[in-house]
């Protein structure tokens, strides 16, 4: 994950670059500055569309493998569609008590621009495995988390949990790579951290995300046949992912996703360059 960030921020130099040594002559004052950047940034929204069809396209592949009852190869990428629970005791929330086979957490001051500022930052995960039609798999690492929805939490529980609990100092510029790490670790798991110096809590959110022993949840991840567990493979097949809801039964004729984010790109790319020549092209009459 580190890596594909670090080419898609070159990409996107890259494109803002190229657009702005192209129409430096052809603008003029602060438009030499602003076209540019909207036009390299516009273009990079549709590769990177464009690109996420590639994912889209194999976790496709993957749901239907299990859909038709086929048993994974070791290593290859697969989505274990079920019910979720643990394989002990399930774990409570921090911000709400509720039963939990996994929780990711933060606080801090309500947004005002964009994501709130973290003061506090944690995960829980507790060893768990997918019940599908087909089989028990297990989630060998802390998955990321797409679409599950974040519920504010109690403000006593919250408060409290922050007395009671002892909590491991970070600075910011170090988060982005713990977390990273965190993706890679096995069940069971505890961390918490104090990101920088605190600010005051007299209006902090307290923002929790959990998944729910029984729910029906669709992961996507490395198969390990030793373990029988799926887990992160970063560098190829990328992390272990999990998403709410799923049908483990219905197989898909057509990958209409991948195609739908496929054209999609390209439409961004077309448009924004289209109208980029046509406004030019008013300009230089």
């Amino acid at each position: 994950m580190v890596r594909n960030c670090s080419i898609a921020i070159v990409v996107w130099v890259l494109l803002v670059a190229g657009y702005g040594y192209w129409l430096w002559p052809q603008v003029r004052d602060e438009a030499r500055w602003i076209v540019p950047l909207v036009m390299g940034t516009l273009v990079w929204a549709g590769l990177a569309l464009m690109h996420g069809a590639r994912y889209e396209l194999r976790d496709w592949r993957a749901r239907n493998k299990l859909a038709r009852g086929e048993r994974p190869q070791d290593g290859d990428l697969v989505s274990a569609i079920g019910a979720i629970k643990a394989v002990f005791e399930p774990l409570r929330a921090p911000f709400t008590g509720r039963e939990c086979v996994l929780y990711s957490y933060q606080i801090g001051p309500p947004p005002s621009r964009g994501e709130a500022a973290k003061d506090y930052a944690g995960y829980g995960m507790a060893p768990c495995e997918v019940q599908t039609p087909y089989g028990t798999f297990r989630l060998g690492n802390f998955p990321v988390l797409e679409n599950v929805p974040k519920d504010r939490g109690d403000r006593n529980l919250g408060d409290e949990y922050v007395r009671t609990t002892t909590f491991e100092e970070m600075h910011i510029g170090t988060v982005a790579k713990r977390m990273f790490a965190v993706l890679t670790q096995p069940p069971p798991l505890r961390v918490d951290w104090q990101i920088g110096q605190p600010s005051d809590h007299a209006g902090a959110q307290y923002i929790e995300q959990i998944l729910a022993p029984g729910q029906t949840i669709s992961a996507y991840g490395r198969y390990v046949s030793a373990t029988n567990a799926i887990v992160s493979d970063t560098k190829d097949k990328g992390y272990l992912r999990v998403r709410p809801g799923g049908d483990a039964r219905g197989v898909s004729s057509f990958p209409s996703a991948a195609v739908n984010k496929f054209f999609g790109g390209i439409a961004i790319v077309v448009a924004a360059n289209v109208v980029m020549w046509l406004l030019l092209r008013v300009a230089t009459r």
